[in-house]
């Protein structure tokens, strides 16, 4: 099946995702030359693939305007045909995966092979290289399920027009036997570079320079011999002006769906002030995250208030209370 993923549009994305994405090197064109390029980049679109386990839809690749296509080719013991690699794993044995790649273009390009972690937010589970995430808002409970870490590619891969070319990568299964390891291959290519206007810094009028990329993620799940029941830890509230946001862990290394709940926030006489509902979502492997709570009322004054969370885990339901202080 070559898979032709969805675009970034939806709120539920296949585990095969296709995305555009552009970074903008702060260079300016002043109208009476090229002024120095700064060494800053800013990127536009962060790069969020949510994981979901139903199988990848097709789309013309010729409509869509992309480059290339990915089509992953299944192990002997692949567990089941879902779009995506979903393998068992023996500690200490190396895995061998494979995809076929096809340049659609009339022009050879170039295909970066990236590897992936998986991460959770309240959207559900994306996939991010760990030296790019954010880690202030998303983070591993234990490294050691970090699946990036374990993958060796081939990169970047040359293709011709029209060409298809098999790849092969490998996942080093580490010497864990308890539990789901989540990651993802990402297949890179550079999509040209386009030119704003705006203005500049020293010369009034400038231009700016976006190059412009295309990626597909395909999701590769191994699951250790022996498997966990779900587990969950709440943090205490953080608060920033008018901001609260508090942190969700999920310490199983297990891959969490079906969450969702809601939450009140009172004062100290016990009226509620505001209460909400978190939107099901899911949850990557020891994965964890601050969850920002939607705040409709007006800022805090001092004194204590309390925080409960019920939270819906496959139908079964787990409250944590947490109680904080503001100082005036």
């Amino acid at each position: 099946m070559m898979h032709e993923p969805t675009d970034l549009t939806g709120d539920s994305l296949p585990c095969a995702a296709k995305q555009q994405y552009t970074a903008i090197p702060d260079t300016d064109y002043a109208s009476k030359g090229r002024i120095d390029m700064k060494k800053a980049f800013a990127l536009l679109l962060s790069l969020l693939v949510a994981l979901s386990f139903a199988p990848t839809q097709g789309y013309a690749a010729s409509s869509q305007g992309y480059l290339f296509a990915a089509e992953m080719i299944p192990t002997a013991n692949q567990i089941d045909a879902v779009g995506y690699y979903h393998v068992p794993g023996i500690p200490g044995e190396t895995i061998t995966l494979q995809a076929k790649l096809t340049n659609l273009s009339d022009q050879s390009i170039e295909i970066k092979a990236v590897p992936m972690n998986a991460y959770s937010a309240q959207d559900g589970i994306f996939y991010q290289n760990p030296q790019e995430v954010n880690m202030q808002l998303y983070t591993l409970v234990d490294d050691q399920y970090g699946m990036a870490q374990y993958m060796t590619v081939t990169s970047p891969i040359a293709l011709s027009a029209y060409q298809t070319e098999s790849v092969t990568f490998s996942v080093a299964v580490p010497n864990l036997d308890t539990g789901t390891i989540l990651g993802s291959i990402r297949f890179v290519t550079f999509a040209g570079t386009d030119a704003l206007q705006g203005k500049g810094e020293k010369n009034g009028n400038a231009m700016m320079l976006i190059d412009k990329y295309q990626a597909i993620d395909t999701a590769i799940q191994i699951d250790l011999p022996q498997q966990v029941k779900a587990s969950f830890t709440m943090g205490d509230p953080i608060l920033s002006g008018d901001k609260i946001t508090i942190k969700i862990s999920n310490v199983a290394a297990v891959i969490q769906g079906n969450l969702s709940g809601t939450y009140e926030i009172r004062d100290r006489k016990t009226t509620v002030l505001y209460s909400g509902t978190i939107l099901p979502f899911k949850m990557a492997p020891m994965s964890a995250f601050l969850f920002p709570l939607a705040w409709k009322h007006q800022e805090l004054e001092a004194g204590t208030y309390t925080i409960s969370i019920k939270l819906n885990v496959d139908d079964q339901v787990i409250v944590f209370y947490r109680a904080f202080a503001i100082y005036g």
